[in-house]
């Protein structure tokens, strides 16, 4: 009987270690499983992060995906002529956490007398300005006039030259993608240039971004501009306006958006205009959609 009965335990004993072996197997399976969904996740998680964030991309005609919010800011001619004025009006867009809705459009030979390769601390500045969210984008190759208001093959010439340069000093011109060509002004020519290329193209009231099936879609924006030199005694006048143009603007459901020059903005009370802009804007954008 004792034979017996130490045969049933022992049975039991084996079936019972196999139970726990292939619950331990499963339960492996399952960690394994879960440890490889928190490592996709992760890694979604890490990209998304990483990526930035590019608010005119979004910008469409198409109204059930897109509605007009935030302003955005468009900084023509960044060069390194004017980088202590550069320094001044990063400080008031940080002050106001603008760096992913800033973008920089450079000129790459200022004047054909300034080639941005030759200014390395002011090339290592717009790359600490990349890496903190602004948008490196690209206006001119040198902004002699209406230099864009040209043949297509000199259009060529002159793009392709920007891009070497920049490629030269270290920036990936696969995401250089935006363009304001000086003072707005491009043939036709020229913008085929430009959207051959994949650019998109602001123009001072509207924006011309290249489709996939090679259509291109012209969207209308608000595009103000409050401190060319402007006089001091206007100074309350223009925050005025500048605030009833970006309410109009949010009624039209079209995107807002800012230019600033550097030494026009620094000039009288332009950056006091500027930071009183996007400090009262952020409230008016919160206020209209509570």
């Amino acid at each position: 009987m004792k034979e017996i009965k130490n045969s049933k335990k022992s049975k039991e004993s084996t079936e019972s270690n196999e139970s726990n072996e292939s619950k331990f197997k499963l339960s492996s399976k399952y960690c394994i499983i879960l440890l490889f969904l928190v490592l996709i996740t992760t890694l979604m998680f890490f990209n998304t992060f990483h990526t930035k964030y590019d608010p005119l991309k979004y910008v469409s005609n198409d109204k059930q995906i897109y509605s007009a919010s935030t302003p955005i800011v468009l900084v023509h001619d960044v060069s390194p002529v004017y980088f202590e004025e550069m320094e001044e009006i990063i400080e008031v867009l940080d002050n106001n956490h603008y760096s992913t809705r800033t973008y920089l459009f450079v000129i790459t030979n200022h004047a054909g007398d300034n080639n941005l390769s030759d200014y390395p601390k002011f090339v290592e500045y717009l790359h600490e300005l990349n890496d903190r969210g602004y948008h490196i984008q690209y206006h001119g190759y040198d902004h002699i006039g209406g230099e864009y208001n040209c043949s297509e093959a000199i259009a060529n010439e002159k793009t392709d030259k920007s891009l070497k340069i920049l490629e030269n000093c270290g920036f990936n011109t696969k995401k250089i993608n935006y363009v304001i060509t000086p003072r707005y002004i491009l043939s036709k020519d020229s913008e085929n240039n430009f959207l051959k290329r994949n650019f998109t193209i602001i123009v001072n009231s509207y924006i011309l971004k290249p489709k996939i099936n090679k259509d291109v879609e012209k969207v209308i924006i608000t595009n103000k501009e409050y401190t060319w030199y402007t006089p001091e005694n206007c100074t309350e006048k223009v925050k005025n306006i500048s605030l009833i143009d970006y309410k109009t603007s949010l009624k039209e459901n079209k995107q807002f958006t800012l230019s600033i020059h550097p030494k026009a903005v620094n000039y009288g009370n332009g950056l006091e205009i500027l930071d009183y802009f996007l400090f009262e804007s952020n409230k008016e954008i919160l206020d209209y959609y509570q």
